[in-house]
C-alpha cells in the first residue's frame, strides 16, 4: 500500500513538472515569438518610411536630370530657352511613378509661381507665396527655404489636398532647385497612404503571430498528454 502511495506521489510529481515545463517554454516561445513581431514591426515600420523618403528623393533627381537635358538643348542652339522650358514642363507634367501612377511632380519657380502642376493645371501661373496649410505652415515658402539651403533640396511636412478634390491629409514632400531656370521640383507621399499600406503588412506579421502561438499552445497540449 505503501509502495503504491509513493508510485502515485511520484507519477503525480512527474506529471506536475511536465505541466509546469511546458507552460514555462510555452510562456518563454510565445513572449520571444510577441518582441520578435513588435520588432519586426518596428523596423519595418522605420524601413519602409526611410524607402518612402528616399524614393521620392530619387523621382525628383531624374526630374532635375531631365530638365539638365532639355537646358542642355537651349545651350546648344537646339531650341530656345522658351521652347525647352516648355518641353520640359510638359514631359514632367506627363511623367509618373508608382504601380498605380499616383506618383506625380509639380514645379515652382523662386519667385514663388506655380509654373507646372498636373492635378492644378488651371492654378498655372498663379503666384503661391502665401499658400497655407491648415496648421498655419507656408507650403511655398517652407519649400524654397529646403531648395535654396545649403543642399540645393530637402523635405517638408505639410497637409495638402488629395487629387480627388476633397480630402485634406497630411504630406511628405521632397523638393530640389534646379538652379538654371530658377526651377523647383517637387513630389511626395500622403501620410495616410503610406500608413494604410504598412498597416496591411503589420496585419500579416500580426496574423503570422497568432498562428505560431495557436500552434505552441497545441504542441503543449500535446506534450501534457503524452
Amino acid at each position: 500500500m505503501k509502495s503504491k502511495s509513493v508510485k502515485n506521489s511520484l507519477t503525480l510529481m512527474c506529471l506536475m513538472i511536465v505541466l509546469v515545463s511546458v507552460i514555462v517554454i510555452g510562456g518563454i516561445s510565445i513572449s520571444n515569438i510577441s518582441t520578435m513581431t513588435s520588432t519586426a514591426n518596428k523596423n519595418y515600420e522605420n524601413a519602409r518610411l526611410d524607402g518612402y523618403n528616399t524614393e521620392i528623393k530619387s523621382q525628383v533627381q531624374s526630374v532635375i536630370a531631365i530638365l539638365q537635358a532639355e537646358y542642355d538643348k537651349s545651350q546648344n542652339g537646339d531650341l530656345t530657352e522658351d521652347e525647352a522650358k516648355k518641353e520640359a514642363a510638359e514631359i514632367v507634367r506627363n511623367m509618373r511613378y508608382r504601380d498605380d501612377g499616383s506618383g506625380y511632380f509639380w514645379i515652382d519657380d523662386t519667385d514663388y509661381n506655380l509654373v507646372m502642376h498636373p492635378i492644378l493645371p488651371d492654378q498655372e501661373g498663379n503666384n503661391r507665396y502665401d499658400l497655407e496649410d491648415q496648421n498655419g505652415v507656408m507650403i511655398i515658402q517652407e519649400i524654397m527655404k529646403v531648395a535654396q539651403s545649403a543642399d540645393g533640396g530637402g523635405f517638408n511636412e505639410f497637409y495638402f489636398t488629395k487629387s480627388d478634390g476633397v480630402t485634406v491629409a497630411p504630406k511628405v514632400a521632397y523638393s530640389q532647385i534646379f538652379k538654371p531656370w530658377g526651377w523647383v521640383v517637387s513630389t511626395g507621399n500622403y501620410v495616410d497612404d503610406m500608413q494604410a499600406e504598412m498597416a496591411s503588412v503589420e496585419n500579416s506579421i500580426s496574423s503570422s503571430f497568432v498562428a505560431l502561438c495557436i500552434v505552441i499552445a497545441v504542441v503543449a497540449v500535446i506534450m501534457a498528454v503524452i
